[in-house]
């Protein structure tokens, strides 16, 4: 593709520059009667959408504006796509259209395209859409998202210094992965300022062992008043970056920065009055399920049913700082996904080991999202570093998880044509003269597979000749008196 692209979610900031740059009339005019529209307009009308849409600005290295792509929930998760004038006729249709269909997460996205827009339909269809029905003056595409989303866990390992937070933002995006994470809290906001023994971590197997928790927490913490500058650099460079909150305040906070989505923490789980609030806003919800029990699960999806929200996911996690392979049991997955499937709940895993087996394994078995601890060296320090990928290992996992999902390919029982000619098939291995009776001597299920099909060998043997067949000869049905 001759274009290097740049896709990001678009702000109101984005908005205003495609309707002053673009004359467009899939822009400048409302879709519904074609009246030219005023910018005053047309914030309202995506101030209305942007709760239920995901619009996407697409530029290229010189951060000149290609395109704008609106997926929109309350239409079947439909697409929509503006390229300017400038850039259409150049091919760039299928690769926006594939980039943002899969930057969206969405699990099922709808293409309407007129019939007699042919450059449309093979676009859609090059990238991967496939053809669901026909109806009126339109042709409707389908796209189902199987692309596994990796998540970079950047959380302590930034070391209190924001230059550093943005090279493992670069570091994450260059090695392949879909999204940085980061969390929201501050000592005050997860605990107390208390010496109590319950306060401290006595776990002699703990990478924190004789830490007090309002003292760790105040040394890890990521400073809320960079987090709007490092969401702004991830936007920049294309990468999703969002948050774990931890307390009402994190969330209104997360809210104004504007972050796609949530990831409620394993210890926050059973936190139902968090996740119902959370949840509340719309977004979709990631929650760890480390530390809670099957019906704590269940009750976790249904606070988030209870308020609209049923974009979830569930990540299978265990609990341990690193976790040991004998002990995470990620056959859980496959059962997770038997059990909630159903409640149109999707499945990953928090994968707090260092090995790449757990999360090969867990896309295996169906997971969706993989998640994991990030750093740029472990060398630096961070409270989480000693459980942390470097980059060579981020981008090892990368590509095995890519690796695997082309290796599961799809349900295909559809024959390979080129090297089906070397099956099996009834030959002639011996002269035989016209009457002469077919026998385990001068017949024989052999490569190629010009012959009659071996399933016919029994019925073969005792039958005649219709005429000479000479060694060599593949055997049909024409060949046979009387037939088969």
């Amino acid at each position: 593709m001759a274009e290097e692209l740049q896709i990001r979610l678009a702000n109101i900031d984005d908005m205003k520059n495609v309707f002053d740059l673009s004359n467009d009339d899939t822009v400048r005019k409302n879709s519904i009667n074609q009246n030219k529209i005023e910018w005053e307009d047309h914030v309202k009308w995506f101030r209305n959408r942007i709760d239920k849409s995901h619009f996407y600005i697409v530029e290229n290295k010189n951060k000149e504006f290609v395109a704008q792509v609106r997926f929109d929930e309350q239409l079947e998760s439909t697409i929509s796509i503006s390229i300017t004038k400038n850039f259409r006729g150049k091919g760039l249709a299928s690769e926006i259209i594939k980039q943002c269909s899969k930057k969206s997460k969405l699990k099922n996205i709808v293409a309407l395209v007129k019939k007699e827009n042919l450059a449309s339909q093979k676009s859609f269809l090059k990238a991967g859409y496939k053809y669901d029905s026909s109806e009126n003056d339109y042709i409707k595409y389908r796209w189902e998202n199987t692309t596994v989303y990796i998540i970079a866990e950047m959380s302590a390992n930034h070391c209190g210094d924001i230059e550093l937070a943005k090279k493992i933002i670069k570091s994450a995006k260059d090695c392949g992965a879909d999204a940085v994470k980061i969390q929201t809290y501050t000592a005050d906001t997860i605990t107390i300022n208390c010496s109590n023994p319950e306060f401290q971590i006595t776990d002699k197997n703990s990478l924190w062992n004789g830490e007090n928790l309002y003292s760790l927490y105040n040394k890890a913490y990521t400073p809320w008043e960079w987090q709007a500058e490092l969401k702004s650099y991830a936007d920049k460079i294309g990468i999703d970056f969002f948050s774990t909150p931890f307390d009402f305040t994190a969330v209104d906070f997360l809210e104004d920065i504007n972050v796609p989505c949530y990831k409620i923490a394993s210890f926050e789980a059973i936190d139902f009055p968090l996740i119902k609030y959370t949840a509340s806003k719309g977004k979709p919800m990631i929650i760890s399920t480390g530390i809670s029990s099957l019906e704590e699960i269940q009750e976790a999806v249904d606070t988030c049913n209870s308020v609209g929200n049923n974009d979830i996911t569930l990540l299978k996690c265990t609990s341990a700082y690193p976790a040991k392979l004998g002990d995470m049991n990620i056959i859980t997955i496959k059962d997770m996904i038997e059990r909630f499937s159903s409640q149109g709940v999707k499945i990953g895993l928090s994968d707090h080991s260092m090995s790449n087996i757990p999360a090969i394994t867990a896309v295996s078995l169906g997971a969706c999202v993989i998640e994991k601890h990030f750093t740029l060296d472990r060398n630096l320090g961070g409270a989480d570093a000693d459980f942390s990928l470097e980059p060579n290992e981020l981008k090892s996992l990368v590509n095995a998880i890519r690796d695997t999902e082309k290796t599961l390919g799809k349900i295909d029982y559809s024959i390979n044509k080129n090297n089906r000619k070397f099956a099996r098939s009834l030959y002639v291995v011996k002269d035989i003269k016209k009457g002469e009776t077919f026998t385990q001597e001068n017949v024989k299920s052999i490569r190629p597979s010009n012959g009659l099909h071996p399933r016919y060998y029994e019925a073969l043997l005792g039958k005649k000749a219709k005429c000479d067949i000479s060694f060599g000869t593949p055997l049909s049905d024409t060949l046979v008196d009387g037939g088969l």
